[in-house]
C-alpha cells in the first residue's frame, strides 16, 4: 500500500476544499485520469500510478482562489508544503506552469504538463460543438448542416481523380511504357 499522504481521498479532500467551481474539478478530473493512463502506460505499479494520479489531481487545486500568475501555483505549493508533501510532489505541479522558472525534467513532470493541456484543448474543443461533449460524434452533413445526397462526403471522395473513371485515365496516361514495346 502506497503512501497514505498521497491517496486519492486525499487528493479529492484537497480538491473539495478549495475548489468550488464544477468546471475546475472536471479539469483536474480529466487531467488524472490522462495522467494515471500515461503511468499505466510506462509500466508503473499501483503505487506509482496513484502517486502520479494525486499530484494530477492537485495540480491547480489553488487556481480557483489564486488565478493569477504571481500566486498559481505558487500558493498551492505552500499548502502542500505546510502539509508535509514531498518536494518531488511540490516540484511537479510548479513545473506545469511555464512561468515558474521550475523545468520539466521528471517523467511525471513532464506527463502532467502535455496532460494538463491536452485536457483544456480537448474541453475547448468540446464547447464549440452543438451537444458540447466529446461523447457525441457528428456526421459531417450534421456538421455542414445539409442532408444532400453526397454531403457527408470528404473534400476529395466521388470528383476527379478520386473517381473510378478518373483513376483509370491518369493510370492509363502515366502509365510508363515498358522497353519491349
Amino acid at each position: 500500500m502506497g503512501d497514505p499522504l498521497l491517496s486519492r481521498e486525499r487528493a479529492w479532500a484537497l480538491v473539495t476544499e478549495h475548489v468550488q467551481s464544477e468546471s475546475l474539478r472536471k479539469h483536474l478530473l480529466a487531467v488524472e485520469a490522462a495522467v494515471r493512463g500515461y503511468a499505466r502506460r510506462a509500466g508503473a505499479d499501483q503505487d506509482k500510478e496513484d502517486e502520479w494520479g494525486f499530484v494530477a489531481l492537485v495540480h491547480d487545486f489553488d487556481y480557483e482562489k489564486y488565478p493569477d500568475r504571481e500566486n498559481h501555483p505558487f500558493r498551492g505549493v505552500e499548502i502542500l508544503k505546510g502539509l508535509g508533501y514531498p518536494e518531488w510532489v511540490t516540484r511537479a505541479i510548479l513545473s506545469h506552469a511555464d512561468y515558474s522558472g521550475v523545468p520539466r525534467e521528471s517523467p511525471l513532470e513532464k506527463t502532467l504538463f502535455a496532460c494538463d493541456e491536452m485536457a483544456g484543448f480537448v474541453t475547448a474543443a468540446a464547447l464549440v460543438r452543438p451537444s458540447k461533449s466529446i461523447l457525441v460524434r457528428e456526421e459531417a452533413h450534421e456538421r455542414q448542416g445539409v442532408c444532400a445526397r453526397g454531403a457527408a462526403r470528404g473534400p476529395h471522395e466521388g470528383r476527379g481523380r478520386n473517381r473510378p473513371a478518373a483513376r483509370r485515365a491518369h493510370r492509363e496516361r502515366d502509365r510508363i511504357p515498358s522497353a519491349a514495346g
